[in-house]
């Protein structure tokens, strides 16, 4: 596993907080000698919340400074960032705003948001408004990020395209979910890379197969994760490459199979 440590690639390489089946903490202990970053990927409900706790989060940042390693903080997706019901979106904002709070002793690499609250048969005019929402949603984010290129909007299952407003009009930068394009099925996604990497923070990357997706990069086709690889590298990208992957098994099997296919790029 020590092949696959920091500083072999000109990216930070990483993976989620739930790769073994156990809290937050045992990942971070378990993590952060192997990998450049973890994805703290938090939720709160009314029935559970992994939120940590401020001696948590400390814990976390003497780990993390012990091994070199950083992080990213993925904001809960439990309610839509970009709802049509404002009472929704204060509540996200309220949770979110805690989160940022709490976790920006860690100093993120980034903050990852999902404007959820629109569908990806909407109307252009659905579309605007979903936008504006999401841009009023941002701007109170940013307030406590400080530097909002550090919040970074995912692509999801609607058109990646439209988040490209949000993220001009915001200053943001992206999260660029590759694996959703694939399991969209966008056959111009090398183009839609193209036109995000040069604003990208985080990627998400990730097997897709049988139209599942967060699986093995194994399970995956070769050939385009070959190819994903080799625009990376000739886009002379340099941000966070976070494997979204939620098993020991799977994260594995995506460190070795992304070590041969950077060789061979």
């Amino acid at each position: 596993m020590n092949s696959y440590k920091r500083k072999k690639y000109p990216f930070r390489l990483g993976t989620t907080s739930y790769i073994l089946p156990d809290d937050i903490l045992p990942n971070v202990v378990y993590l952060t000698p192997l990998v450049d970053d973890i994805e703290l990927v938090l939720f709160e409900s009314p029935d559970f919340s992994n939120i940590p706790s401020v001696s948590l989060v400390e814990q976390f940042r003497d780990y993390a400074v012990q091994n070199e390693c950083g992080y990213t903080v993925h904001l809960p997706i439990d309610r839509k960032a970009g709802s049509d019901n404002p009472a929704e979106r204060k509540r996200f904002c309220e949770t979110a705003i805690n989160i940022v709070e709490r976790t920006s002793i860690l100093e993120p690499r980034a903050w990852v948001l999902h404007c959820e609250g629109i569908n990806s048969d909407a109307s252009p005019e659905q579309i605007v408004h979903w936008q504006e929402r999401c841009l009023d949603t941002i701007r109170l984010l940013a307030e406590k990020v400080g530097d909002s290129s550090r919040l970074v909007i995912e692509n999801l299952s609607y058109p990646a395209e439209w988040n490209f407003d949000i993220v001009k009009k915001s200053n943001c930068k992206y999260c660029l979910d590759v694996g959703h394009l694939w399991i969209r099925g966008d056959n111009n996604w090398e183009e839609i890379c193209a036109k995000m990497l040069p604003d990208t923070r985080v990627v998400h990357l990730h097997g897709v197969c049988d139209g599942k997706d967060h699986v093995s990069l194994h399970k995956g086709n070769k050939d385009v994760l070959l190819r994903f690889v080799r625009l990376l590298a000739s886009m002379h990208y340099n941000g966070v490459v976070t494997l979204e992957i939620f098993s020991q098994n799977d994260l594995h099997e995506s460190l070795s199979l992304f070590e041969t296919l950077w060789e061979q790029q």
